[in-house]
């Protein structure tokens, strides 16, 4: 059974947005680190960690989705 076209559409632009997400995830994560010792620096980069991990598991489910329903 092939799936929609819109929903492989779909699955593709919201695989690339997390794609996008993460970069800018890491970018701040990146900055973050070397900026010098401040009472939330600990806070945020785990918030951004916390975060990276959800875009990464919402990447993966797409990845699996469209490989699923060719």
């Amino acid at each position: 059974m092939e799936s929609d076209p819109r929903i492989r559409k779909s699955l593709h632009q919201i695989n690339n947005d997390l794609s996008i997400a993460s970069m800018r995830l890491e970018l701040i994560t990146i900055k973050l680190q070397r900026e010098p010792e401040s009472p939330l620096r600990a806070e945020l980069l785990q918030s951004c960690a916390d975060a990276l991990d959800a875009v990464k598991r919402a990447g993966r489910t797409a990845n699996q989705t469209l490989h699923q329903n060719p």
